[in-house]
């Protein structure tokens, strides 16, 4: 069976650590950072199945780069954009890199419970993918 790991990957220290509760009280293994180049070297050094990325980071990079770079090191790797940008071009650029799913930064408890059902569904996929 796949490990419960996610990476939770935002420049908002508060956010990062919300969701980060969140999924660890959820029995997820859960690191995060706020470092683009952090993201890179840790997909690279391991086995890191599911990514919550946010939508700002530490560097001068836009998602879309993220999501590129994030494919040449892992293409099965699942990656979900949490972002309240209302770009409609950044989003279509996002999508066209190969996010798993997109979806607003959680506000409440229904959505956290959302978003958990997106990485439950993201699992599954990578478990199908093994099989």
């Amino acid at each position: 069976m796949q490990a419960r790991k996610i990476l939770i990957v935002d420049k908002d220290p508060k956010a990062r650590q919300r969701l980060a509760d969140f999924f660890q009280k959820s029995n997820y293994q859960v690191d995060t950072t706020g470092s683009a180049a952090f993201l890179v070297a840790h997909i690279i050094k391991k086995n890191q199945p599911i990514v919550l990325l946010g939508s700002s980071f530490e560097e001068k990079i836009s998602p879309a780069e993220v999501v590129t770079l994030l494919r040449e090191c892992n293409k099965y790797l699942h990656i979900i954009l949490i972002s309240d940008a209302n770009s409609p071009k950044m989003l279509r650029k996002v999508r066209e890199k190969g996010i798993f799913y997109h979806a607003l930064k959680p506000q409440c408890r229904e959505d956290e419970e959302e978003l958990r059902s997106v990485v439950e569904c993201a699992l599954n996929d990578l478990g199908a993918a093994l099989i």
